[in-house]
């Protein structure tokens, strides 16, 4: 219910110089409105998360989501008496195509938008309807419907007495866009969920840390026959940050630097920064950028402790969507009573499980 002070920015200059005291109790207003909303929405947040994450608030926001990951696999491992493997390092001198390479990654998954930009329910947009993709929709509905229920919503399939009513509507509706695939239409979705993209992937996929392996891996696995099926190929995208310097500038430099050094030697780190000046200098770039298609084997035989680590991660999140609807409908409840201190304590619970 708070309502802050507001002052145009075209204004502000003129404030300071006319109207000093608005303009202080504009600053003012804005540090209520930045606690106001921290405390309504980040702090929750944070504890939320180190609920699941055994760090504290400042060492939760200061890691980044790798890291997060990280622990909370040692916190599983901790629980389950599994002893954890040496963090893997990469070697710092490694070459690719004959150039030293700086960093190297891989190209993450993204999220498709239906069209890019924020809609309005007052607008009309133009929409073009995919109609194999309706076909697709209407032939999974039982499948999704049923995950609605009996995941999403908690309850028995048997226990919807007009099931067959309310798919038949939706198929009527999936049908009316198929007929007419160009609309021009007020639209009514502002945000599609996703619903735990990366954990699904990782479980359908059985992505896991040691799944990444080699034929001779392979070769020595006790489960290994020559028409095995428990090996995937799978295309991922490389990315690297390489050196323009050749191979041969970079161990001229190396040798230039142990002819300096006292005992004949040079570190990884003194190369690297000697190689990243010579190439400011000569090349007038750090880097250049490099993404290439590969193909990795992915073993299918599953790890049973990291796919329960992130089955249960997602499994939780699904718990917490459904004690947020839970919360939502006993707010709606106090609202009609008008009982201050419920609507209070529902408020909280719902930004709670939120977060």
């Amino acid at each position: 219910g708070y309502d802050p002070k507001e002052i145009s920015p075209e204004d502000m200059l003129p404030y300071a110089r006319e109207k000093p005291q608005e303009m202080a109790a504009y600053s003012v207003s804005d540090a209520v409105a930045t606690y106001y909303l921290y405390m309504q929405y980040v702090n929750p947040f944070i504890f939320s998360l180190c609920n699941i994450i055994p760090m504290t608030p400042s060492d939760v926001l200061r890691k980044g989501s790798g890291t997060l990951c990280e622990v909370l696999l040692q916190v599983q491992a901790f629980r389950g008496n599994i002893v954890c493997p040496n963090k893997h390092k990469d070697d710092p001198l490694k070459v690719y195509k004959g150039h030293l390479i700086e960093t190297e990654t891989y190209v993450g998954g993204h999220v498709e938008a239906l069209n890019s930009g924020v809609f309005r329910s007052d607008f009309n947009y133009k929409f073009s309807v995919d109609p194999d993709a309706i076909d697709e929709l209407i032939g999974n509905l039982d499948r999704d419907l049923k995950f609605a229920i009996e995941v999403e919503g908690g309850k028995k399939l048997e226990s919807i007495l007009d099931y067959d009513e309310q798919k038949q509507k939706i198929i009527v509706q999936l049908l009316e866009l198929k007929a007419r695939p160009k609309r021009e239409e007020k639209p009514y979705i502002y945000h599609l969920d996703v619903a735990a993209m990366y954990p699904n992937i990782i479980l359908t996929n059985r992505l896991q840390p040691p799944a990444m392996v080699t034929k001779q891996d392979c070769a020595s696995c006790d489960f290994y026959h020559p028409e095995m099926k428990c090996r995937r190929e799978m295309d991922w995208q490389w990315r690297g940050d390489l050196f323009p310097a050749s191979h041969s500038e970079v161990r001229q430099i190396e040798g230039q630097l142990k002819h300096d050094s006292d005992n004949f030697e040079a570190s990884t780190g003194a190369i690297r920064q000697r190689v990243k000046e010579y190439c400011q200098k000569v090349y007038k770039r750090v880097h250049d950028t490099k993404t290439e298609l590969r193909t990795a084997l992915i073993c299918q035989r599953e790890n049973s402790f990291y796919i329960d680590t992130v089955r249960n991660f997602r499994d939780r999140r699904y718990e917490y969507k459904g004690l947020t609807k839970k919360w939502g409908v006993s707010l709606k409840e106090a609202e009609k009573e008008g009982d201050a201190a419920r609507i209070k304590e529902c408020k909280m619970f719902v930004v709670l499980f939120d977060s």
